[in-house]
């Protein structure tokens, strides 16, 4: 992602950060989930960072009921 798609990225509301992660699970792509938590991750909150605990949240549920791992 370039620099400019990051800045844009971090600027949303954390609703919509989450979404996308979200969004990335329920389609299937792990990768672009991945992705997207990690440059949230890596941002300090001040600068539309996101913490662990709230990742992890939209990570857990959105694995558990991703295509290839629902029952």
């Amino acid at each position: 992602m370039s620099e400019e798609e990051t800045d844009w990225l971090l600027s949303l509301p954390k609703e919509h950060k989450l979404m996308f992660i979200e969004s990335a699970l329920k389609e299937g792509d792990f990768g672009m989930a991945m992705g997207i938590a990690k440059i949230l991750l890596d941002a300090p909150i001040t600068k539309g960072g996101i913490s662990t605990d709230e990742i992890s949240k939209v990570m857990d549920k959105g694995i558990a009921e991703m295509p290839i791992t629902k029952k």
